[in-house]
């Protein structure tokens, strides 16, 4: 029973603190890209926007497992 949450806790803090990462890389890396500027200029200039969505994906995933072990109707 808590083997399943424990592993979405750990999935969820994976995908955050790689996701911060990414974040204040791209941040702390101002780029033009094409004209494109800001964040989303940083995310594209920084080739830093693929792993951003993917550790989103990762933390929803934990999100979604911790959710459904504790709201699941198996119980």
């Amino acid at each position: 029973m808590y083997k399943k949450m424990i592993f979405g806790i750990l999935l969820t803090l994976i995908g955050v603190a790689f996701s911060l990462f990414c974040f204040i890389h791209a941040a702390m890396n101002p780029w033009d890209y094409n004209g494109i500027t800001g964040i989303w200029g940083s995310f594209l200039g920084t080739d830093m926007l693929f792993p951003f969505i993917l550790a989103l994906l990762v933390m929803c995933v934990g999100l979604a497992l911790c959710y459904l072990d504790a709201y699941g109707k198996n119980k």
